[in-house]
């Protein structure tokens, strides 16, 4: 599937980073992920560089392979440093961040732009407190 340039463009790149952090942070490579998904490594690479479009069942498809909400997918990827912000939440063995906390911390990030690690780590506490609601 082609796409458009401008910004049917933007967001196809926006999905395919997306796409590349959740896969990694999964802890697939390019390869064994094609084979989850039922595709080739040129295809995956493919996406998570922009060069072809997706259409909305594939990102339901790879969402779910990826344990994750299609909208997550779609929303895109933070700046890098952000996302090395998030990492370093996900692999610090004392706060045992779950992929669903992970999965809500990356969309408040989305939503709020600029997020000290303060402010992911409350929250944590909020989410596992009950006291608020998760993004869908």
């Amino acid at each position: 599937m082609e796409h458009d340039s401008g910004k049917g463009k933007q967001v196809v790149k926006s999905i395919g980073k997306a796409m590349q952090f959740w896969r990694k942070l999964e802890g697939h490579d390019q390869k064994d992920f094609s084979e989850v998904i039922g595709t080739s490594r040129s295809y995956v690479a493919k996406l998570e560089n922009g060069h072809v479009g997706v259409s909305i069942n594939r990102i339901a498809e790879i969402a779910e392979a990826l344990g994750i909400s299609p909208y997550t997918l779609m929303r895109g990827v933070p700046e890098k440093e952000e996302l090395e912000a998030l990492l370093d939440l996900y692999t610090d063995d004392d706060l045992r961040v779950t992929k669903s906390e992970m999965e809500d911390l990356f969309c408040e990030r989305l939503r709020n732009h600029r997020v000290p690690r303060e402010y992911y780590i409350h929250l944590l506490e909020l989410f596992r407190s009950g006291k608020y609601n998760r993004v869908a």
